[in-house]
Formats: structure tokens, C-alpha cells, sequence
């Protein structure tokens, strides 16, 4: 049987859940079974994280910087509590049980916050080596700057191209990583682009949306949501 791979929403204001298409249609291209993570209560976290083989967090709001010991900055944008506070233990519970997890964006910094890292709040309020666009005003498979991975990641492995340009579409990045993530991406300007942990079978987190490009049919993209529902469907053999 195919993997179930569960997918973060976003909340509207009216209290509907959001979920751009891309999401779910990269999953099911790669040949996974998505499925929409609404708000859920703490107590039946655990029921779901056994429910499903893997975990795409996607993007959103802002972190709550209490989660990582800071003030809020100034600058700081819309935040939303009751979604940190449920991703921030549907990740942990996740990494217990060592399952797939894919975070792009948001995703890539409630991983980074969830393992005892933290984040600038805002990247050009707060480091000025910074200088690129980070949040992009073009449609979301324009490349609008490069990165760079290092070689002997297996982030490398899965994309098999180690420089390329991406989307951008943030005004916040990591900032503090601690084990047991890696650096393994980077733009020019040192604003990390991807992680990868270095003790579970298979967790990456990405600053940029390779769903996108896999989308149209970008073939590095298509590797790594292959490579994904790979070790979904690894794991989901394993129970």
C-alpha cells in the first residue's frame, strides 16, 4: 500500500483550513496518499503521528520566538499559537519515532526550533551580511537566487546538483543549528538554505519550496519527493 503522508495547514481567519495544491500534488506525483493535518488536540498527537508514515510542514506564519528563548523582535510578523504549538510536538513526536519528515520554509524552522536551535526573526533587521532578496516578488518557480550544497551531504545524494538558483519566499532563517541537524545548503550571503539530520533515517528541511519546481517538472525536485515516499514506504513496511 502507498505511505499516508500527513500535511501541515495553514488557519484562515475565519477559522478554515488552507492548503495550496502543490503540496498535496507533489505527494501524490512522487506516489504517496496526502493528508490535511488540521488543529488537533495534544492529547491525540500521538494517535496521528502512529496513524501516518511521514510529515510534510509547510509554510506559514512567523515561530513564536518564546520557543527558542528570545523577545519578540520589532519586526517580527504574524504569529500563530495554537499552530506552534501543536508542530512544535507533532516534530518531536515524529523524530521519537524516527519517521520521514520534509519541512520547507516554516518547516525547516519549527525542526530547527524543535531540536534546540533558534531563528532571526528577521533576517535584514538582524544580520547585515544578509544582502540578497529573501522574499521574492515574482511567481513562486522564478529562481531568484543561488545556493549551495555541500557534497558530501545526502541532501546531495537525493538532488545530484550541488549549485542552483531557488525560490524565496521568507523574511525569517535559522540562525543557531545544534545536533542533531547539519548544514548542508547555503545562499551567497550565508542565510542557511537546508538541514538534514545526521542521526534519523531521513529528515531535511529546506528554505526554499522544491514542491514547486517539482511541479513543473524539475528533475532534482522529482528525486527528492521520490526518495521521500521511498523511505515512507520503507517505514510503513517496517510495522
Amino acid at each position: 500500500m502507498k505511505p499516508i503522508v500527513g500535511i501541515t495547514a495553514e488557519v484562515q481567519k475565519d477559522g478554515s483550513y488552507y492548503m495550496p495544491p502543490v503540496y498535496p500534488n507533489a505527494i501524490t506525483q512522487a506516489g504517496g496518499i496526502p493528508l490535511l493535518i488540521p488543529l488537533i488536540p495534544g492529547e491525540d498527537l500521538e494517535a496521528m503521528c502512529n496513524q501516518i508514515d511521514a510529515l510534510f510542514v509547510t509554510g506559514g506564519e512567523d515561530i513564536d520566538p518564546s520557543y527558542y528563548g528570545q523577545e519578540p523582535h520589532v519586526h517580527l510578523g504574524k504569529i500563530a499559537p495554537k499552530i506552534d504549538a501543536m508542530e512544535h510536538e507533532l516534530v518531536k513526536k515524529m523524530l521519537e519515532l524516527d519517521k520521514p519528515y520534509i519541512g520547507v520554509c516554516r518547516g525547516l524552522h519549527m525542526l530547527n526550533v524543535a531540536t534546540g536551535g533558534s531563528l532571526y526573526q528577521s533576517i535584514h533587521s538582524q544580520r547585515e551580511e544578509a544582502v540578497m532578496q529573501h522574499k521574492q516578488d515574482a511567481e513562486r518557480t522564478h529562481r531568484s537566487h543561488p545556493v549551495k550544497v555541500e557534497k558530501d551531504s545526502r541532501m546531495y545524494e537525493m538532488l545530484q546538483e550541488d549549485e542552483f538558483r531557488v525560490n524565496s519566499y521568507h523574511h525569517q532563517a535559522c540562525n543557531e543549528v545544534t545536533g542533531p541537524l547539519r548544514i548542508v545548503a547555503r545562499a551567497t550571503d550565508g542565510i542557511i538554505e537546508g538541514v538534514e539530520s545526521t542521526e534519523h533515517s531521513f529528515v531535511f528541511g529546506f528554505q526554499w519550496h522544491p514542491e514547486e519546481f517539482a511541479q513543473v517538472g524539475d528533475e532534482p525536485s522529482k528525486r527528492l519527493f521520490k526518495a521521500y515516499i521511498d523511505a515512507a514506504t520503507k517505514r510503513k513496511n517496517k510495522n
